[in-house]
């Protein structure tokens, strides 16, 4: 099996950002696939520090691991980078004005034996697709307009156009320690595709058109490209980033 027709991640600066704080990473491994995609924040380019140490850690550490995955220690191992990487990146947020609000998004999903573990903090996205089902939304976004339309206060078409619409309630390292943390685990036979994404693609590429281009007979890493020119050609106004597996 060819396995990098399977698996890519890709990021990319758009046309209207100065520096790129989105990365992405996509592994395989005999142990397990891992996907991870972060979405940073902070004045003078320290978004992309953060979103940069919280892919470091998690690559890092999934390299040296030497046990097959599964949901328990795939919980605990995603667990144990993200708390890392927020007390690290809390502490440098301290460190001088240049550092000041420093944080960033993250979603990852990690393929065990016996489910898919997901955890996201912050609006970066994990979707799931399969013939049958279609695409779904595994994550809910931890934003101010989703907190909003969860308590009925706005309705689902106010939220693409409200002028809060970008504010976060939570990311990592903008608190002492990890709260508010989502996570749950999926069954690995419920879909052909996990795709984890930043804003910078689903704010601006449809549910219908990712649904349409992975429908299409490629291999993944033409997908991804295609999801991101996409996203480009519909404006390009963020910084953008794919992380895409075929199961």
């Amino acid at each position: 099996m060819d396995i990098s027709s399977k698996i890519i991640a890709l990021s990319d600066i758009g046309k209207r950002r100065k520096n790129n704080e989105d990365a992405a990473y996509a592994a395989y491994s005999q142990y397990g696939v891992l996907l991870v995609v972060a979405d940073g924040m902070g004045g003078h380019r320290k978004g992309e520090v953060a979103s940069k140490y919280v892919i470091d850690e998690l690559s890092i550490e999934f390299a040296s691991n030497r046990h097959i995955f599964t949901t328990s220690t795939a919980r605990k191992f995603v667990h144990r980078c993200l708390k890392k990487s927020n007390r690290e990146i809390y502490k440098m947020s301290l460190a001088g004005e240049e550092y000041k609000e420093m944080g960033t998004t993250a979603v990852v999903a990690l393929k065990a034996k016996n489910g898919t573990y997901v955890m996201c903090l912050g609006d970066s996205r994990c979707y799931t697709f399969s013939k049958e089902d279609g695409l779904i939304k595994q994550t809910i976004d931890q934003t101010y307009v989703e907190l909003l339309f969860e308590t009925g206060r706005i309705n689902k078409a106010e939220m693409s156009t409200h002028p809060q619409k970008n504010l976060l309630i939570n990311a990592v390292g903008i608190n002492p320690d990890l709260s508010q943390i989502q996570e749950k685990i999926i069954d690995n036979d419920t879909y052909d595709y996990l795709l984890l994404c930043s804003d910078g693609l689903y704010n601006l590429v449809s549910e219908e058109e990712i649904t349409r281009i992975l429908l299409q007979n490629k291999t993944v890493p033409e997908k991804a490209e295609e999801l991101k020119n996409l996203a480009l050609e519909h404006g390009g106004n963020d910084n953008i980033a794919v992380a895409l597996w075929e199961n």
